[in-house]
């Protein structure tokens, strides 16, 4: 929207490109804050689990601009993780499904505890996922 509104005001002169190829961060915009709200970006900063102030600044203005979620070091961690532990239930159930295509007579069938513990287990990872998401959406509507 910011991208829009600076377009739009300059008449389109200055140019919104895509990243570029390298992603390197080369160009640098230098801002003066007074004491107070340096204190207010170094506790958000903190809080929120950026590891600097740069990178919250960043992550805030890039939000803004795209309007996509940004996440921190420990949330992708966490998503990482429950990427994992999703991947090893979808293993887990290619291997039923196989058993299942195998066994004619059905005797080694999964029984309903083990499906129910997939289901809880996925739904878990499935809540954190959304907290994480909605976490990182609503980060900066305070």
């Amino acid at each position: 929207m910011l991208r829009k509104l600076i377009s739009h005001l300059t008449k389109g002169q200055i140019p919104f490109n895509k990243k570029e190829k390298n992603g390197r961060k080369r160009d640098i915009i230098s801002m003066r804050f007074n004491n107070q709200d340096v204190k207010k970006i170094e506790k958000r900063t903190t809080d929120e689990g950026f590891e600097n102030r740069s990178q919250w600044l960043r992550a805030l203005v890039l939000n803004k601009l795209d309007n996509h979620p940004t996440f921190t070091t420990d949330e992708i961690k966490a998503i990482t993780e429950a990427n994992r532990q999703l991947s090893a239930i979808g293993r887990n159930l290619n291997q039923i499904a196989r058993s299942l295509n195998i066994d004619a007579n059905h005797t080694s069938s999964p029984n309903e505890e083990m499906l129910v513990s997939f289901s809880k287990t996925i739904n878990n990872q499935q809540s954190k996922i959304m907290n994480l998401l909605d976490k990182s959406l609503n980060r900066w509507s305070e």
